[in-house]
């Protein structure tokens, strides 16, 4: 294996000059790196990565940590993460922990071990998980949700505003009676759309039924139990669905068409989300957008100021604002009966 002695030797410098000019630390004349330049080829010399990390104190690494790889809202997210790692010339590592807390303690005995430069941590958010972090000592920003109290380096959407923009969007159509399909409130996400919805019923001059409202997680299968739950104990059907997440207004779908039931000809359905598969689902989903490339993109921007220092006087929240998608799966009550909206 070639080393910068071999180098030096070729192109007939100083080995202090081949390490200028590989680490880039000092100037080097256009002549003289041109020849280092020439012998690296010639070698086919690869710099020792764990021997130059120790000496420039630092790895290029940066690391994600997400809860389920599997759930379709995170690929965006990754994307925008390892696009701006690779363009500052970072090496980028997704770690998925599949909600296990064991996987999630050796992972990070994983970076600490790798000296990883900083984290993302996606969807992690509990205090016990975010005092193992703590400890470790390394820098890492939360993306999506974050403890109540949390005032660090954060990324995140305003869910509360994804669930009144729902609820107003499915008033201005006409409907009233609406029902909610929550996600696990003990989820920080979950408990903002929750209290968005209750906040656009009261804005809309709506009352939540209760009889209407159920919980349940961000999955398909809750959203297809949740409906049969529906139409075996509701005392009335509601005229739409309001699902916290697309997800669960796919299972919502599936349930009400093995039931006979048209959407959105007999009961409508609402998303959250705008999972990538929404827009080409059995009936294209009405849904709020969150943007996810950009989320994972600022997330790692954010991170890269934490490693630099630039941003450890003041920490910062960026809550980024969703947008509505008008699709099939909802459209104005008077269509529906034969009217003409004008």
């Amino acid at each position: 294996m070639a080393t910068m002695k071999d180098i030096s030797r070729i192109a007939d410098v100083s080995i202090a000059t081949v390490s200028a000019v590989i680490n880039h630390s000092a100037f080097v004349s256009p002549e003289l790196t041109e020849r280092v330049n020439n012998a690296i080829r010639e070698l086919n010399y690869r710099p020792n990565a764990v021997a130059r990390s120790l000496k420039m104190k630092s790895t290029k690494t940066v690391a994600a940590i997400v809860t389920d790889i599997e759930n379709p809202y995170y690929p965006a997210m990754v994307k925008g993460m390892d696009d701006v790692a690779f363009a500052n010339g970072f090496s980028f590592m997704l770690c998925n922990i599949a909600n296990d807390s064991e996987r999630f303690r050796k992972y990070l005995e994983v970076m600490v071990e790798k000296q990883a430069d900083g984290l993302v941590l996606a969807n992690v958010s509990r205090d016990e998980e975010l005092a193992l972090v703590e400890r470790t000592g390394l820098k890492y920003v939360l993306l999506n949700r974050k403890p109540p109290a949390y005032d660090k380096n954060y990324v995140g959407i305003n869910n509360t505003l994804t669930t009144e923009l729902s609820v107003k969007h499915l008033a201005s159509l006409g409907y009233r009676s609406i029902a909610y399909f929550a996600g696990n409130l003990q989820i920080s996400t979950a408990r903002e759309r929750w209290e968005g919805f209750q906040s656009g019923m009261h804005q809309q001059g709506l009352k939540v039924d209760e009889a209407l409202v159920f919980h349940g997680n961000y999955t398909s299968q809750s959203g297809y139990e949740n409906t049969k739950k529906m139409l075996a104990e509701a005392r009335r059907m509601p005229e739409v669905i309001c699902a916290a997440s697309d997800l669960v207004a796919f299972g919502a779908i599936k349930a009400l068409r093995e039931s006979g039931i048209r959407v959105p000809e007999d009961i409508a359905v609402m998303g959250n989300d705008n999972n990538p598969f929404s827009e080409n689902f059995i009936v294209p989903l009405t849904t709020v957008d969150h943007p996810k490339y950009e989320m994972g993109k600022l997330a790692v921007e954010l991170l890269f100021k934490e490693i630099e220092g630039t941003e450890q006087k003041l920490a910062r929240q960026i809550v980024l604002p969703p947008s509505l998608v008008v699709r099939e799966s909802c459209r104005w009550r008077g269509e529906l009966y034969g009217l003409n909206s004008s």
